[in-house]
């Protein structure tokens, strides 16, 4: 993909009565094995790499990944959205790695928003995050971007930026948030079941302001004028079901913990949504399942949970 006009195009399944995707986040991929280069933690990277030395690496485990990711292909999802944190310091070495991992281990279509690990510093862009346009916008411009999979429209919106030290906050901007609105109001009029992906929670309170989407009430906005049938997010390592106020009704917003995390309370503990939507006659039905995922039990499904959208779907 190149060029502004790419995020834009379109991918298409066969079109069936249901499409299923999954939902996981921030696997953290353990990049201790890789060659950094000299000079590398020289800036804000050096905390994050005292973090993962000190504790995060004992949390992440590449293990329980391998696992999430081989029940993930095991479930053969019509697409999977990955909502960012590939990697723990947003090296150029890191997200090469990160490149290969996705070809290897996830199905396709894959699609993918950037956590702020992966925008930890300002980096060259075809050098770092740019080396998954195979699974996102191809530019930092083409943000939001849609892709189309059976009767669903999955759009990802960018929340990563370079912040200052001790800080890990996001912001999506006031043209991204116009591009966003342009978008939900255009997959809406083609009757589509509209699924944002975004890294920072845009739920007030879930994290601390210093990890917080610093313009929430921004995306709010937008969700609360334009519409979408659900919102999946990452970055508190926490599964959780809240909602924001829609146009007419509240939207869904589902948060997943991380995909590579050794917990023991049951929604820190590694997990991944699979969701089923079914157009109907009256509009969309929506399943949601989440499967846990620990480190020497055998997959958990909860109970399933579901709702309804009364909107009749037209052809995309």
């Amino acid at each position: 993909m190149a060029g502004r006009r790419s995020a834009r195009r379109v991918i298409e399944t066969a079109n069936t009565t249901t499409t299923t995707l999954a939902h996981l986040s921030d696997p953290h991929l353990a990049h201790d094995g890789l060659r950094l280069p000299v000079g590398a933690l020289m800036n804000k990277r050096i905390m994050s790499q005292w973090s993962w030395r000190r504790r995060r690496r004992f949390l992440h485990v590449d293990a329980i990944l391998e696992r999430v990711a081989a029940d993930v292909r095991d479930a053969a999802p019509d697409a999977v959205a990955l909502t960012g944190d590939l990697t723990n310091l947003g090296l150029p070495v890191e997200c090469r790695h990160a490149a290969a991992w996705l070809r290897k281990n996830m199905p396709e279509p894959t699609f993918v928003v950037p956590g702020n690990h992966d925008m930890l510093v300002r980096e060259s862009w075809p050098d770092s995050v740019g080396q998954w346009a195979a699974w996102m916008a191809a530019a930092p411009d083409d943000f939001p971007y849609v892709r189309h999979v059976g009767s669903v429209a999955l759009i990802g919106v960018n929340s990563a930026r370079p912040m200052p030290w001790f800080t890990a906050a996001g912001r999506i901007g006031a043209a991204q948030a116009d591009r966003l609105a342009d978008i939900l109001h255009e997959t809406g009029r083609a009757g589509a079941f509209r699924v944002v992906m975004i890294h920072h929670p845009p739920v007030d309170g879930m994290v601390p302001r210093r990890k917080a989407l610093l313009d929430s009430g921004l995306f709010r906005s937008v969700i609360g004028r334009a519409g979408a049938e659900m919102v999946l997010h990452g970055h508190a390592h926490l599964s959780a079901v809240s909602t924001l106020p829609g146009p007419a009704i509240s939207v869904p917003v589902l948060g997943i913990a991380s995909a590579s995390m050794r917990a023991h309370r049951q929604e820190r503990m590694a997990a991944w949504h699979h969701i089923r939507v079914t157009a109907t006659d009256r509009g969309f039905h929506a399943e949601i399942h989440r499967r846990i995922v620990g480190f020497d039990q055998p997959v958990r499904a909860l109970p399933p949970w579901s709702f309804d959208v009364y909107r009749v779907p037209r052809p995309i």
